[in-house]
């Protein structure tokens, strides 16, 4: 254990020892370029050289000098051209917005570099900064409600940024920040400081290796702000019903001759109470990015932290006895709670606070070789005490619920780097893209709860609770995740791009250890396990690119926790690896793109399965998942002043293997049903209309509509399908003051004041509500 220990520290020291190497490269560059007083051709147009002063007589009369002086030229103003980073470079201009605005012309692949729409074999796309503050969007779930591949599964006023990426569950804890996993706020994320949500539909472990909490049905990165070419100082008040007020800041410079350096800072709060009952939320964060970006080196530092104290929060709820139940056992779906219901006692608390620093560094070797370094640490404290309600209906009243309540904290200390090199070159009419990555990730985790005993309430009308006196130790939680992976690719392009293959693999290892301080149990696996990936491209005309892909996706080793849920806590379940195929098409018309793909992913499952003489079910692998789709989507512009963005999915979900021995009932087999959570249709649309009759006016629309879905793995507990209708409108008119563009912004979320049940799985099958109406307004000046 003291030579791993002593190993990790050893790939610390020589990751960050890369970066420090990276950064000093930078400064040498930097002082040669300050004493040869050159400019980097693909940035900024070379100054004129300054004319040498012309010896003068003194016998000159004072009206010729003067007439000499008027004749002079005035100095040139060189204006700096927009940065362009080279074909193997990542760091420092990302792809352009598309037409519209709303989303970008292209997002990073792993470690394959920025590509663009039509040269990514895969279903990917990049939410822009624009979209997100024209949506008023507060956290990376209101990014996402634009995507008919995604799903909000975690209840409204929760804190927790649950998703499902075409019918499988995504954590929070697996976003990637700017490339590194772990890096992002453990439970959710705030849009404000973010420039790009890039959304990769389907696994992608040979592509950017294993996410930490080990999702399966696609990835999310996270692109910080950095400063532009053009200075920004920036102030948005913010209004969020039923009285939450706030505002932020974002603050841009480059400095240099050149405008080589820059530097970002974003930042505020918001605070009052939500739209839910009795329910208060406050959030701050304070993010600075500062960045150097030379002729052949480019450097981006990130500093963050982001709190938030949400009272009380939504929890999930379950309808079972004791997960998983036979048929006999199942409780009926209640109607759905009045929209903004808490159910929840008033001394519940939701605490998470998040630091984060990260580096990254890139330098141009030669034209064709481009290597980097970049490394990261992240830790999250979050203070917490609640009770999931379980609807038992106890004594015939239907929302009768109880569940023990907990107290606890938990502590993620996160540390993440990565080292590679993307070079180019040819071999007779074929380029090549070859990419080399080294990468590593630990997390160290820590979880302790207490108990305050049974607690009792009811959904619709909720009756006071005490607080309890937690003096139950029940949880003592004590794990170790190491993770390396060594990934390598070649993207090979001819005819012009018209024929493209990328082959690649990655040897992932994994390493858990776990320790169960109330049992003194402990638990260790190490596994290494390959991944290999394939994808082609095929152009038969310029705008029409058609591809396929095989790639795999790897579940991290669980450590199974949840005292109150499962009778093997701290137990590690083994990796699980996914396999996926997909076929699609894209058709780009220039200020209109449309994209179509079908998937087949085969993932195993991990559920509760019951154990003789045991009160608690323990969690175990046994299950086996498919999941095969259509994703049609669409976005730009119809016409200037028309912008549109959605699409539509269809999933058939089925569980492949899952059946077990229930003591008193025999065999349980689920084969054949539906999983948990998998609504077979999905779709999102929204409009923006630009009025012809106020100028500045842009009247904004947007439906969600998700198809019914199961809560249970018998297929018994149906939740009903639910629309929810967006509508909005924003003004943009010049400062009377500075000339400069003011921004009114108002949206209606939930028209309708839609009820309606998620159900999803993590820990095991729940179900959480839907966000009720809720207003937002803000104003955002420009200075």
């Amino acid at each position: 254990m003291t030579y791993e220990v002593a190993a990790r520290n050893v790939m610390r020291a020589v990751s960050l020892g890369a970066v420090s190497y990276l950064a000093l490269s930078l400064n040498v560059s930097i002082g040669q370029q300050a004493f040869a007083q050159t400019l980097p051709p693909v940035t900024v147009d070379a100054p004129e050289k300054p004319r040498a002063r012309q010896a003068t007589q003194r016998s000159q009369t004072s009206t010729s000098r003067a007439q000499r002086r008027v004749a002079a030229p005035a100095p040139r103003r060189v204006e700096p051209v927009p940065y362009v980073v080279p074909s193997t470079g990542a760091l420092g201009a990302p792809p352009a917005p598309y037409a519209g605005g709303q989303v970008a012309t292209g997002s990073q692949l792993g470690f394959l570099g920025n590509r663009g729409v039509m040269n990514t074999p895969f279903n990917q796309v990049s939410y822009t900064a624009q979209l997100m503050q024209n949506q008023q969007a507060r956290t990376v779930a209101d990014v996402l409600f634009n995507d008919p591949s995604v799903r909000m599964k975690t209840p409204a006023g929760n804190g927790i940024d649950g998703l499902y990426i075409r019918g499988f569950y995504y954590d929070s804890g697996d976003y990637a920040m700017n490339g590194l996993y772990g890096m992002a706020p453990a439970y959710s994320t705030s849009a404000n400081y973010l420039e790009r949500v890039e959304v990769l539909k389907g696994p992608g472990v040979m592509l950017g290796g294993m996410p930490p909490a080990g999702a399966i049905g696609g990835s999310l990165n996270l692109v910080t702000k950095m400063a532009p070419d053009f200075d920004i100082t920036q102030l948005t008040g913010v209004y969020i019903s039923k009285s939450q007020f706030g505002s932020f800041i974002d603050v841009a410079r480059r400095y240099g001759e050149h405008k080589e350096f820059g530097i970002r800072f974003n930042g505020g709060g918001r605070g009052g109470q939500t739209p839910i009952d009795r329910q208060t939320d406050e959030l701050g964060n304070a993010v600075l990015n500062m960045d150097y970006r030379g002729e052949r080196a480019r450097v981006s530092v990130d500093l963050g932290y982001q709190a938030e104290n949400l009272s009380p929060p939504q929890r999930f709820l379950t309808f079972t006895t004791s997960p998983p139940f036979p048929p006999a056992q199942a409780i009926q779906v209640p109607p759905v709670p009045r929209p903004g219901t808490n159910y929840m006692p008033d001394w519940a608390s939701w605490k998470p606070r998040d630091s984060f620093a990260m580096a990254r560094a890139e330098v141009d070797m030669t034209d064709w070789l481009t290597m980097y370094a970049a490394g990261g640490y992240h830790r999250s404290e979050n203070n917490y005490q609640y009770v999931s309600p379980r609807i038992t209906n106890a004594g015939g009243v239907v929302g009768n619920w109880s569940n023990p309540a907990l107290k606890g904290v938990d502590i993620l200390d996160n540390y993440a780097s990565e080292i590679g090199f993307r070079a180019s070159g040819h071999t007779g009419p074929v380029h090549h893209l070859f990419t080399v990555n080294y990468s590593t990730f630990d997390r160290d985790y820590s979880s302790f709860g207490r108990s305050g005993g049974t607690v009792s309430s009811n959904l619709y009308n909720p009756v006071p609770i005490p607080l309890p006196n937690f003096t139950t130790i029940v949880q003592n939680l004590r794990t170790q995740t190491n993770m390396n992976s060594v990934g390598i690719a070649d993207t090979m392009s001819m005819f012009g791009d018209r024929l493209q293959l990328v082959v690649g693999a990655r040897r992932q290892a994994v390493g858990v250890d776990s320790q169960n301080l109330l049992t003194a149990g402990t638990s260790h696996i190490n596994i290494p396990v390959w991944s290999p990936g394939y994808a082609v491209i095929v152009k038969p005309v310029e705008n029409v690119s058609l591809y396929a892909n095989y790639i795999e996706g790897l579940k991290i080793p669980e450590v199974v926790s949840g005292s109150t849920t499962y009778s093997n806590v701290g137990e590690i379940l083994p990796p699980a690896q996914t396999k996926q195929m997909e076929v699609g098409a894209k058709i780009d018309m220039g200020r209109i793109t449309f994209t179509g793909s079908y998937f087949d992913i085969t993932a195993p499952n991990a559920t509760a399965v019951p154990v003789l003489g045991q009160a608690l079910p323990a969690r175990r692998l046994v299950g086996e998942q498919r999941n095969r789709g259509i994703e049609l989507y669409t976005f730009g512009e119809l016409a200037p002043w028309f912008r549109v963005l959605g699409g539509v999915t269809f999933i058939n979900g089925e569980v492949v293997s899952q059946s077990y021995t229930y003591p008193g009932f025999g065999v349980i087999n689920y084969n054949g049903k539906t999983p948990v959570g998998v609504s077979t249709i999905n779709a999102n649309f929204g409009v923006e209309w630009d009025t012809p009759f106020v100028n500045g006016l842009t009247l904004t629309g947007r439906v969600i509509y998700t198809g019914d879905s199961y809560a249970d793995d018998a297929n018994l507990l149906v939740l009903p399908a639910w629309t929810r209708v967006d509508l909005g409108a924003r003004y943009t008119f010049l400062s009377p003051w500075n000339g400069k563009p003011i921004v009114i912004r108002a949206a209606v979320e939930n028209v309708f004041n839609e009820a309606y049940y998620n159900s999803y799985r993590t820990v095991s099958s729940a179900v959480s509500i839907g966000a009720p109406r809720t207003y937002l307004v803000s104003t955002t000046f420009n200075f």
